[in-house]
């Protein structure tokens, strides 16, 4: 899980050392709850913007949400979801290898994790592959501004037609075209909002930030759900490939959007109750 902090491709992927499957499971499935570096970026502008003079605060209160959220979902999967013994991990020096032994035993680890990302990047190609399709097209060179051409591609027509479902959590369409381009890769999320905001007259003045037009307590819940839902293909081709089939990422896609959207609407229909 402190992996996850890092990249959650590699701690899911790292999880094979839990012996007990259900507690392997579980873990696979609250681990994409730990905010990835690919999502700081995302945090730095928002907070940039609305929270310059509580940063370290606020940064800090969304690390601790995803681990609070880990923890209880964690505890609801145990009870309610993954069947199975959740047995303690054997003794660490009997499940060493022995000695003579080692060199065949990193061999065959190191081969299969080969398979294991071609696999893997077979996936998130193709997902890289179609998330640009859906921003380039169709006429994308019908337009005079990247912004107008991006409201006009296909992607931009799906951040318009999910705008009455995020419209409750203070969010725009812009905002949503930043959502669904995020599922490719977190790190896309700043650069089309980017694109999206631009205003030729003071895009070289103003910072991006100045150029969203929306509260501070918008910006919290856009954190808060960028922080929860959908995780990007890599880590969702890695669930696939540690539990064996895509019933358990389609699962961990699903329940985190929906927790993100609970969690983002409280925030904003609660916050608005007193700001």
């Amino acid at each position: 899980l402190i992996m996850g902090f890092g990249c959650n491709v590699p701690a899911i992927m790292s999880s094979r050392i839990i012996e007990s499957r259900k507690a392997r499971l579980v873990t696979m499935l609250v681990n994409p709850l730990m905010s990835c570096s690919a999502r700081l970026p995302i945090y730095l502008v928002m907070i940039g913007a609305f929270f310059p003079g509580k940063a370290s605060l606020i940064l800090l209160s969304i690390y601790a949400i995803g681990i609070l959220l880990a923890v209880l979902m964690a505890r609801i999967f145990t009870k309610f979801l993954v069947k199975g013994d959740d047995s303690p991990l054997r003794d660490g020096a009997s499940s060493l290898p022995y000695a003579n032994r080692q060199k065949s035993c990193c061999a065959t680890h190191g081969k299969k994790e080969s398979n294991n990302l071609k696999k893997m990047g077979g996936i998130i190609m193709v997902a890289s592959i179609i998330i640009w399709f859906l921003g380039y097209y169709p006429n994308h060179e019908a337009y005079e501004t990247t912004a107008e051409q991006q409201e006009n591609s296909y992607i931009g027509q799906l951040g318009k037609a999910i705008e009455p479902a995020i419209e409750p959590l203070g969010f725009d369409w812009k905002m949503g075209i930043g959502i669904l381009s995020g599922i490719g890769a977190k790190e896309l999320v700043v650069s089309t909002l980017g694109v999206l905001y631009t205003n030729e007259d003071d895009v070289d003045t103003v910072d991006l930030s100045e150029r969203i037009p929306i509260t501070p307590l918008v910006a919290y819940g856009y954190m808060l759900f960028v922080l929860i839902y959908f995780p990007c293909i890599a880590t969702l081709a890695a669930i696939k490939q540690e539990s064996g089939g895509w019933k358990w990422a389609i699962f961990a896609a699903t329940y985190t959007t929906i927790l993100a959207w609970l969690v983002a609407f409280g925030v904003y229909q609660i916050g608005s109750l007193f700001i």
